[in-house]
């Protein structure tokens, strides 16, 4: 794994470093550094690339066994079925199509200035109050890149997000949250999308993010449609469910999914998770 790394005073010409996995099945990370950097906050910074390689280390010696495999017969109503057999054929042919291996390709090291620039540019679309967990002055930022039926999102959201709780909860580091959608024609994930959105516009966000997670059964690609996306709306105590449909079926919401997606595949992302981490 190649790592690269500057820094700058230059808001637009900030420090990246990549490391990490495409397809959807590893974790890539990206940091963009805006000002010099005091002590204490190098010390944060340093602690969380280290989670981060840590997981981008652990998926890449990981590989699924077998990736498309269906929910058991035995699946209760808390979890998501697996994907259907056309979306196995579906996945089977991307596959195929794009030469990526689950758990072992890996994104390659980049310090272009203009990657740069549109890193900075990702985070700064992501800071809303509506997306953000945490502190809005919190002086580390986390952009998280997902997509929901992405299996190590899951694997993120449920192993690696209780470790950095209590950086949230003391004031350190915000999170905030940003649509990759990746498998929307394998398991139609841009359906999960438009409801994160949905909960977005009454102040639920991560709550939703929370609940379509831990609904998956670990290792699984779940499949969408409307129904399990008003599931994990009302699994995170959304208040107007009305609201939140006619939200997620909106021309405007569609548009906001595709042009989140839009913006990090114009600098290369094409795998989840995806990380950009950076100071104020």
């Amino acid at each position: 794994m190649s790592t690269k790394e500057e820094k700058s005073e230059n808001p637009t010409d900030s420090g990246v470093q990549y490391q990490g996995m495409q397809d959807g099945s590893g974790a890539t990370a990206a940091t963009v550094t805006a000002t010099p950097n005091p002590t204490a906050l190098r010390l944060v910074l340093a602690l969380i690339i280290m989670v981060l390689l840590v997981i981008s280390f652990m998926l890449g010696r990981a590989t699924a066994s077998n990736p498309t495999n269906t929910a058991s017969a035995t699946s209760t109503t808390d979890t998501f079925a697996g994907p259907t057999d056309s979306a196995k054929t579906a996945l089977a042919g991307f596959v195929a199509k794009t030469g990526l291996i689950p758990g072992q390709d890996f994104a390659p090291s980049t310090d272009q200035s203009e990657a740069k620039r549109s890193l900075a540019s990702i985070r700064e679309r992501a800071n809303t109050p509506t997306r953000t967990l945490g502190r809005a002055d919190a002086p580390v930022t986390l952009t998280v890149l997902e997509d929901f039926s992405c299996p190590m999102c899951t694997k993120w959201q449920k192993e690696t997000m209780p470790s950095l709780q209590p950086l949230i909860d003391n004031g350190t580091l915000k999170l905030q949250w940003y649509n990759m959608v990746i498998f929307e024609h394998e398991y139609r994930s841009d359906l999960a999308a438009y409801g994160s959105i949905a909960a977005m516009n009454q102040g639920k966000t991560w709550e939703y993010v929370k609940a379509a997670y831990g609904l998956v059964k670990d290792g699984d690609h779940p499949t969408y449609d409307e129904a399990t996306v008003l599931k994990v709306a009302q699994a995170a105590g959304i208040p107007d469910m009305a609201k939140f449909k006619q939200d997620m079926h909106s021309e405007a919401t569609a548009a906001e999914v595709a042009a989140e997606t839009s913006a990090a595949q114009s600098i290369g992302v094409s795998g989840t998770p995806f990380f950009v981490l950076g100071t104020r």
